[in-house]
């Protein structure tokens, strides 16, 4: 598409908004409101200092923290009463310090109690004087954030497509966030990237309505020998891999839909120079005609050995049955068991569905001990040879345990079995099979519900010629083995579709979209949708006419979560769709071309539509001859091309790479403190809590004037809506510094349970956590101390807690019954981010805690600070002992003593995040002189004796994140005494903290 005129570009869009952008800046030399009234204060807290203070601070401080020496880089020799918030910041840690008795040191000339008091009492008055004194606002600008603008287009244009991973990563702020408007840089080279992602945005929304949309169907259905008329020549794809011609169906459909369409044929006819015989490379020209040489169907893992729980897979007449894959049996082609569809032909733009047809099938769970002898066992001899018996069973409806018997050791290989028209397999391993009575052999084969009627029975093991018979028993449903079936038989498959590109090494396959529970025992649809772009694109070299070039692979899994027996999934068909459309036009193009009885009138729609789309990017009415502006730019590309589309995309184009849309504005007219205006406020709230900009509801209530009076609902409303989870996941993970998790190198050796994908789920428990504790409006004190965690099944197996809960990758509360977990100071996201990966680190541990917890953290090291010593380093030194000689080093003590002691309870987890087996020494003095023995002690502590600081620091966070930037001393000062009075009686409630965030002068003041 052309650009637009550079001129117009640089008129319509830069120079008015950077004009307003001046207006924003500081006022130079504006007269503060108050400052005369406050004068002779000011001179009275002028003497006092020069002649009782200064002495004092000369006498004591001056030789550490003077123009000479800045030890932690504290100077108080330029103290001059300005009162401005650097200074202020100043004196209040100067008073922490001296009424800590933290300063001077001990080994330095210490004031009497009279002088330390008199210099106290002087620091209060001119705190208080400088929490009165008036700062000027002056507006704020902020560039939205990445996650923001890809949300903002989402919701203008809904382009799913992650076309804002071409821009740079936000800079993070000394608070750990990424919206903070000082990092929030914005270059030439970004405005370039801006321009070329809304190009491409608006070429995805935008449509020719004329043109039917064309597309692509084709499905793949699954069963033993289900194709009676399979092609007759070979299908060549690196031999075992692939599924037998006559067990799978390549056909194109035509999807049903609601508006008319092209279907788009698949290719059929090849020519390649580079083909295939079995592994060998054959290099001649032949032709191949058919589907089944452009869609392929095939299995990882299905030769793979190894696998714990019998055959991986199982092709019966209904489809493919699924056993969870397995981390342990990871290939070069991904983990097993995965079905494949390496494909020739896919969409290159817009979004993809793949639908799997599945069901749960009726499976049976795998016992770990023979059922208990009974008198109602029945006994099937078994019809042996060459290792397959038969037998019939004429079963009552119920529950019952099969256990086969083998007269010697069948040895390592897999017992199949097929009851009545249900198939089951287990294989045997130590410690299976068990010794009986008489010398024979016991495999606990499986507990499973059956229906009345006569079963046939039929039991195979490829070594096991020594078949001899099948025990069948009932299971009572209030023994061990009959409530461990309930539990299985509650459980759900997770189904999971992954895409990649195929290579003559394997596939790279990445997550498609979240996996799905399969709840029905009867076959559903369960569709998974993700745009192709975000996939690597299978582009070959010109010329390359090798049969396996440009493949891409479509492979759909059964999830596993924490290795718990789950019933396999029946998979019995894949259908592929591309491009594809819910409607037509696609919901973006209509939002922008929306009906109006003014459609025939080229100028006055266009108008239309460019004031209701640059409303909505701007969060706001235009103004001020914007529209005016717009228009103009619609007219001369219309004047100039006829083309009505074309021309309202370029006043797109400029609406969307403008600062009124790339940055959230709060436009001042003074130095004073002013209230939002109500689109302000909207657009500031729906950033603050959705990360993405306001809906039509919340814009409506601010056109109306409504919407401060209506923030405690319109709160509840957005707490309550899935986007609020676009919040958690970047406020939580920004300010629990979760990216150190992200970039640890686990000792794999040492902590081998810690696989990627339960990395995964670890790194989702804060933010699911977190999300429940401000939907149900707990108190604060759950954030640090609570009986229940939010898990699913991966996390409560992680912690050792699988049977208390099944929950398969859904996130849940669940009581854990102990003291080693509960809040975020126990989550293993946080803590194994806070090691080096082989073990726990009390320093990065406590300065975390310090910082982003308890609100009190430690000045930045010096330079040149020795690392704790590691490994061979440690010369048999317990940490304790490294510590204390780490302390020891000049310029460290200070520091530390703010850092190791919050830290030292948390050594009782390791770097995995578990509890440690064994005798740990936590014990700890905190900066106060409390003397704790662990984690629980330090709770208690946080919780009881310094919740207001805690809650403190939380409100600060948030507000911080809230409005984007760093808060000054009175804005501080205002969270730390409104918001204990307004809170603490009610325990700090997680979304009261939100509401009194949203209600402060501090959010609601420009």
């Amino acid at each position: 598409m052309p650009r637009i005129n550079s001129m117009i570009f640089r008129d319509t869009i830069w120079v008015a908004p950077l004009a307003l952008l001046l207006l924003l800046r500081p006022w130079a030399g504006a007269q503060e409101a108050g400052a005369e009234a406050r004068e002779p204060e000011l001179k009275r807290l002028k003497s006092q200092f020069a002649e009782n203070v200064q002495p004092l601070l000369k006498r004591y401080c001056y030789r550490c923290h003077g123009a000479k020496r800045m030890k932690s880089g504290v100077r108080l020799d330029q103290i001059s009463l300005t009162l401005d918030d650097s200074e202020l910041f100043l004196l209040r840690h100067v008073h922490k310090q001296l009424q800590e008795e933290a300063m001077p040191p001990e080994d330095e000339l210490l004031p009497p109690k009279e002088e330390r008091e008199a210099v106290l009492k002087w620091i209060e008055h001119a705190l208080q004087e400088g929490a009165r004194k008036v700062q000027p606002r002056n507006g704020t600008v902020r560039r939205l954030t990445v996650a923001q603008y890809h949300n903002t287009l989402h919701d203008l244009l809904g382009v799913e497509d992650r076309l804002a991973d071409a821009l740079p990563a936000d800079g993070v702020s000394e608070e750990g966030f990424k919206n903070n408007k000082n990092t929030l840089l914005l270059t030439p080279q970004m405005i370039e990237t801006y321009f070329d992602i809304a190009d491409s945005a608006l070429t995805i929304a935008l449509v020719d309505e004329s043109q039917k949309p064309r597309i692509q169907c084709f499905r793949v259905e699954l069963g033993d020998g289900l194709n009676a008329n399979p092609v007759a020549e070979r299908i060549e794809l690196n031999g075992p891999s692939l599924l037998a011609k006559e067990d799978y169906i390549v056909r194109e459909e035509v999807p049903e839909k609601s508006f008319s369409f092209e279907p788009l044929a698949m290719q059929r006819d090849f020519r390649f120079v580079e083909g295939y015989k079995g592994n060998a490379t054959v290099r001649q020209w032949q032709d191949f005609r058919g589907l089944y040489h452009s869609v392929f169907a095939s299995l990882i893992g299905r030769h793979t050995g190894g696998y714990n729980y019998g055959r991986s897979s199982h092709l019966i007449s209904e489809g493919l049955l699924l056993r969870p894959r397995s981390p342990e049996t990871d290939t070069k082609r991904g983990p097993a068991p995965t079905f494949s569809m390496p494909v020739r032909e896919l969409p290159a733009t817009g979004m993809l569905q793949v639908t799997v047809e599945a069901a749960r099938y009726e499976d049976g769970l795998q016992p770990k001990l023979a059922a208990a002898e009974s008198g109602e066992r029945l006994v099937v001899s078994l019809t042996s040879a060459a290792g397959v018996g038969g037998g019939k069973w004429n079963a009552s409806a119920g529950v019952y345990q099969i256990d086969v018997v083998f007269s010697a050791p069948p040895g390592d290989d897999v017992v199949t079995a097929e009851i009545g028209s249900r198939t089951f397999s287990r294989r045997v391993k130590a410690p299976l099979p068990i010794s009986g009575p008489g010398g024979i052999k016991i495999v606990p084969f499986l507990i499973a519900r059956f229906s009345a009627g006569a079963l046939p029975l039929m039991v195979g093991c490829g070594n096991g010629k020594s078949l001899k018979e099948v025990w069948i028993t009932p299971i009572r449903q209030d023994g061990d083995p009959g409530r461990r079936f309930a539990a299985f038989e509650n459980r759900y498959p997770q189904v999971s579709v992954h895409m990649g590109l195929r290579t003559d090494v394997g596939a790279r396959l990445s997550p498609f979209a979240a996996p799905q529970s399969v709840k029905s025992p009867t076959v559903e649809r369960y569709s998974f949708r993700a745009p192709v772009s975000s996939f690597a694109s299978p582009d070959t070299e010109e010329g390359n006419v090798n049969y396996l070039a440009g493949l891409q692979e479509i492979a759909v899994r059964s999830e596993p979560t924490d290795g718990r027996q789950v019933p396999r999934v029946l998979v019995s068909a894949i259908e592929i769709e591309g491009p594809y459309y819910e409607s037509w036009p696609p919901r973006g193009h209509q939002q922008i071309f929306f009906s109006s009885p003014n459609r025939n009138d080229a100028a006055v729609y266009a108008r239309e539509v460019i004031e209701r789309f640059a409303a909505r990017a701007f969060r706001r009415p235009l103004r001020g001859g914007e529209l005016e502006a717009l228009h103009a730019v619609w007219h001369d590309q219309y004047s100039a091309t006829g083309d009505f589309q074309e021309s309202v995309r370029q006043a797109l184009m400029v609406i969307l790479t403008s600062p009124q849309f790339l940055y959230l504005t709060e436009e001042s007219e003074g130095p004073g403190a002013e209230p939002l205006s109500p689109h302000e406020l909207a657009a500031k709230l729906s950033y603050f809590l959705w990360n993405t900009t306001p809906d039509e509801h919340l814009l409506s209530l601010a056109s109306k004037k409504k919407l401060g009076v209506s923030l405690n609902a319109e709160i509840g409303r957005m707490v309550a809506d899935e986007r609020f989870e676009q919040f958690t996941n970047e406020f939580v993970s920004q300010w629990l510094a979760l990216d150190k998790f992200d970039v640890v190198n686990v000792n794999r050796g040492k902590f081998p349970r810690l696989l990627k994908e339960t990395r995964r789920e670890l790194r989702r428990e804060p933010m699911h956590f977190v999300t429940h504790l401000m939907r149900k409006n707990l108190p604060l004190r759950n954030l640090l101390s609570s009986d229940f965690i939010i898990a699913n099944d991966v996390v409560a197996g992680y912690y050792g807690l699988g049977e208390k809960g099944e929950n398969g990758l859904s996130f849940a509360q669940m009581r854990h019954g102990g003291e080693t977990l509960g809040g975020i100071l126990t989550q293993a996201a946080v803590l194994s981010g806070l090691s080096n990966g082989s073990e726990s680190n009390p320093i990065k541990r406590g300065a975390w805690l310090a910082r982003r917890i308890i609100g009190e953290p430690p000045a930045p090291p010096p330079p040149n600070v020795p690392e704790l010593p590691e490994g061979p380093e440690t010369g048999g030194k317990t940490l304790r002992e490294r510590l204390e000689q780490h302390r020891d080093k000049v310029g460290c003590a200070e520091c530390h003593r703010k850092i190791d002691p919050w830290g030292l309870p948390l050594e009782q987890y390791d770097a995995g995040g578990l509890w440690k087996k064994g005798k740990v020494d936590a014990r700890s003095t905190l900066p106060d002189d409390t003397e704790i023995s662990g984690t629980s002690d330090l709770k208690r502590y946080l919780t009881e004796d310094r919740l207001d600081q805690v809650a403190f620091s939380f409100l600060r966070h948030l507000a911080i994140y809230a409005v984007g930037r760093d808060l000054t001393f009175n804005e501080l000062e205002y969270l730390r005494k409104e918001g204990r009075r307004d809170l603490s009686g009610n325990g700090y409630r997680m979304r009261d903290c939100i509401l009194f965030v949203a209600e402060s002068p501090v959010f609601r003041e420009k």
